[in-house]
């Protein structure tokens, strides 16, 4: 009885050790933004576009690009849409393509204002079959933050967003330039007082959706409206 009862204690003996050496392990893992480079990058913005008038169910683009104004690379050039401090409204949105509604409730406030059908990519985006129905590429887990990684000196980084208006009202999207993802890494103005980088689009949906035909090819085409003769 005493061997099988040191016998038992010996192996909860082991079994803890074991568990002593994951936990160590567990805390000794790298921090995400252990391996980002801290410090201010220039960066210019040569393009950032998006029609301020807008219809239901047609599509559109908005467009950002940077050049790289200084001489060292960018760690992870990238770009956040969202309004700093901005829970978002009925109107007006949270500063990205969704908006908060004040219906009460629902589980999850948050709805689009523009369904979004293409995001930026270090690659494109593969289309497969006739539908094209992939799912869309995300090259982070932030969900408002679009990075394209590093950027040498010099270059150019294009982001572009295809979306497809789905609830008329004014809109807000806010954008914000960055040098990283974990705040190390800052972009800022190539400018004697450097600055951070970012900007707004304002603009409204109209109600009325455009008119559209299909073609023999099967494409989706919007038909001009014909104006009434004076």
């Amino acid at each position: 009885m005493r061997r099988a009862q040191r016998r038992t204690g010996a192996g909860a003996l082991t079994a803890l050790v074991g568990i002593a050496v994951l936990a160590s392990g567990c805390g000794g893992q790298k921090k995400q933004d252990e391996t980002e480079a801290k410090g201010t990058f220039p960066v210019a913005v040569e393009k950032a576009t998006f029609p301020p008038s807008q219809k239901l169910a047609k599509g559109t683009r908005m467009q950002i690009v940077v050049r790289n104004a200084g001489s060292k690379a960018v760690p992870n050039i990238s770009v956040t849409l969202k309004c700093k401090g901005q829970g978002g409204g009925e109107t007006g949105g949270g500063g990205g393509f969704d908006y908060n509604t004040s219906q009460k409730g629902v589980a999850d406030p948050q709805r689009p204002q523009f369904v979004v059908d293409k995001i930026p990519t270090r690659t494109p985006r593969p289309t497969g079959g006739p539908l094209g129905l992939d799912p869309l590429e995300r090259s982070s887990a932030f969900v408002n933050t679009y990075p394209l990684g590093p950027l040498g000196p010099g270059r150019r980084a294009t982001f572009t967003w295809d979306v497809t208006a789905v609830k008329a009202g004014p809109y807000h999207i806010c954008w914000r330039v960055n040098a990283g993802l974990y705040n190390k890494a800052k972009a800022v103005t190539a400018s004697s007082s450097p600055q951070p980088i970012f900007g707004q689009f304002r603009g409204t949906v109209e109600r009325k959706a455009p008119i559209a035909e299909v073609t023999p090819s099967g494409k989706v085409v919007e038909v001009p409206e014909v104006q009434p003769s004076k």
